[in-house]
């Protein structure tokens, strides 16, 4: 009796061991989390990481001195023309810093050094001297060919620009941020694709939009980087970004964005606070509006209205914004939100109401804003904007007349108008003799010297005299359009005149260094990710069989906000994201779109630190990720 029993129990515990087995295999199976694993966090931050602590480490060990340092080339590779130099002194001591024989800055006194090295010569042995209390040194650092196939070819510079002035060109075709000294010579450029906006930071940092999640000109987030392509913060504010940063006097910045990130329903601009990239103020230029006009048309109140440029002036609480797709600059008041004038042609079909005859400024010698780029205050006052120089709200992108040769007659400029009131008076513009038509981009920002202009996207001329030529298709390539930079006094005298055979959305002229420049805190590195989180279902791995999940064949890019795929998303899809741990627990998102034109979604994942394995829920059928996704806070 007792052998049976024994044998019933050993025959038990066999079935269920291999059951447990069996289960544990298949589990395992279902959940492998070994292959290739990826962060979830946008690449170009994450890779900044282990080359912190590496540098950081270097700079520790204190093995490098003056007459020894360690000097690396791109370390951040992303700007290939720059550099980094670390080394120890026994005392704090200042560095006096030059590049090929050219004094460029006074590196702040410290024992530990690590010092960044600016505006590089491609292709070319560049010589950098140390020189402090204690000695000198210097090495020499070999940088490669650029090959950026759209340089910048400078026609004129004056004498009276300073060698140290750079001009920066943001365009989103190529070449992305590039920085050329008044020779044209190319002194600094990144890799990856960062715009649209540039805003510098009195640290020698500057603000830049990242293309994550792009749709139009609006992007999820923006970093703060400097010329070393290091970031120090990464910000994922809450209603997005596009077009235009400016940074505030109480160091808060101030930025364009809609109620939803990217898929824009109504425009905003708002401020964050820059020490954890949550939000401080918001005007929602929209709402306003339609509080003015209930039955203003909704459809220029979103994407379409191209709300392309903001300037911000804090004495007055005076905001001025371009409308580009309404032919129309606005001012609105930022704290007291409200509207105080509208700038546009008085027979614009958009502010045809009798709600609006207060509101509108007319000119009598001057031009209406014409499909207009950036505005800005100017130091006395005025109001200066980029005038495109054609009805955009009746253009060919809505419907009107496409050919070039309808457009012959039309030209771009810079106006420059004194409002008073109801009344706006031109007292300054610049149109070369209104040899150029750039009908896209564009760009005026003031300088010491007087005003710098940007005709990013002019016709060529055999294309502006072409009669089967068209706008749209200028829009698709180089080929038929150039864009020229020209800096000129307040006189109109030109003091650097340039051309590239690309299109540039904006110019700025800035100096590569500060009077005084500061250490690189290798270690920092901040992320702010201010999305409202996604509320995620919870299952767990054996009430969904995942062995029957077959190969997902398209293209797959996530990261915690966005996904990238060539699968056509169709609208009647139903999309879930299936986030699976170690522990079996599956995370689900449901992925809705927000955008019947594109389909896609801006999300915040707000994943526990883990390792997850992603699938596909696509109209009921379950697809694999090769990739492991890594979430690290």
């Amino acid at each position: 009796m007792k052998k049976i029993i024994f044998v019933i129990v050993t025959i038990v515990l066999i079935s269920v061991g291999s059951i447990l087995l069996y289960l544990n295999f298949k589990e395992e199976k279902g959940i492998n989390l070994e292959g290739h694993q990826v962060s979830l966090l946008l690449n170009q931050v994450d890779n900044q990481k282990a080359i912190n602590a590496r540098l950081n480490k270097i700079s520790s060990s204190k093995k490098y001195t003056l007459s020894n340092p360690y000097y690396e080339l791109n370390p951040y590779k992303i700007s290939p023309l720059s550099a980094i130099i670390i080394f120890s002194t026994d005392d704090d001591v200042p560095v006096d810093l030059y590049v090929n024989d050219v004094y460029v800055t006074r590196v702040e006194s410290a024992k530990d050094h690590v010092i960044p090295v600016y505006g590089l010569y491609e292709d070319f042995e560049n010589k950098i001297k140390l020189v402090t209390d204690i000695g000198e040194s210097e090495v020499v650092i070999k940088t490669e060919k650029s090959n950026i196939e759209y340089p910048l070819n400078v026609k004129y510079a004056s004498n009276s620009l300073n060698n140290q002035d750079m001009y920066f060109t943001v365009a989103s075709y190529k070449t992305y941020l590039t920085g050329w000294d008044i020779e044209g010579k190319l002194r600094f450029y990144l890799t990856v694709d960062n715009r649209m906006d540039v805003e510098w930071l009195d640290n020698g940092h500057f603000l830049i939009g990242t293309s994550q999640g792009q749709f139009a000109e609006n992007f999820v987030s923006f970093v703060e980087m400097d010329y070393l392509g290091k970031i120090y913060n990464y910000y994922v504010p809450s209603n997005g970004y596009s077009f235009e940063f400016q940074n505030l006097s109480d160091n808060s910045i101030m930025l364009a964005g809609g109620n939803n990130p990217v898929y824009i329903d109504e425009q905003v601009i708002y401020t964050i606070d820059p020490n954890d990239g949550k939000t401080i103020d918001l005007i929602n230029l929209s709402s306003i509006i339609l509080d003015i006009d209930p039955e203003f048309n909704k459809i220029y109140l979103g994407q379409k209205a191209i709300r392309n440029a903001f300037y911000y002036n804090e004495t007055t609480d005076e905001l001025l914004v371009s409308f580009r797709g309404l032919d129309a600059v606005l001012s609105y008041n930022f704290k007291a939100k409200s509207l105080n004038w509208i700038f546009t042609d008085p027979n614009n079909e958009a502010f045809q109401s009798e709600v609006w005859k207060d509101y509108l400024v007319t000119t009598k010698n001057g031009r209406y804003p014409m499909g207009e780029h950036s505005v800005i205050f100017t130091s006395d006052g005025n109001i200066a904007f980029f005038n495109n120089g054609y009805d955009r709200l009746h253009g060919f992108e809505n419907g009107g007349n496409d050919s070039v040769s309808f457009y012959k007659n039309n030209y771009s400029s810079v106006d420059i108008f004194n409002i008073n009131g109801n009344n706006a008076k031109l007292v300054w513009s610049y149109d070369d003799n209104k040899s150029m038509f750039s009908h896209q981009y564009g760009s005026v920002n003031e300088t010491n010297l007087g005003y710098l202009m940007n005709f990013g996207y002019n016709l060529k001329d055999d294309y502006r005299a072409s009669e089967s030529g068209l706008l749209s298709e200028a829009e698709l390539s180089p080929e038929h359009i150039y864009s020229r930079i020209i800096e000129v006094d307040k006189n109109k005298n030109v003091i650097f005149d340039a051309t590239c055979e690309e299109g540039k959305f904006r110019a700025f002229k800035h100096n590569l260094y500060n009077e005084t420049t500061s250490n690189t805190i290798l270690y920092k590195l901040n992320i702010f990710n201010n999305l409202e989180s996604d509320r995620l279902t919870k299952k767990q791995s054996s009430d969904i069989n995942l062995d029957e999940a077959q190969e997902w064949i398209y293209s797959f890019e996530l990261t915690e906000n966005t996904l990238t795929t060539n699968y056509q998303i169709a609208e009647s899809d139903d999309i879930d994201l299936y986030f699976v741990n170690k522990k079996g627990e599956i995370y689900i998102l449901n992925y809705k779109d927000r955008d019947n034109s594109k389909l896609k979604r801006i999300f915040n994942l707000n994943l526990s630190d883990d390792v997850y394995r992603v699938y596909v829920s696509l109209n009921d059928n379950l697809f694999k990720i090769d990739t492991i996704y890594v979430e690290k806070h």
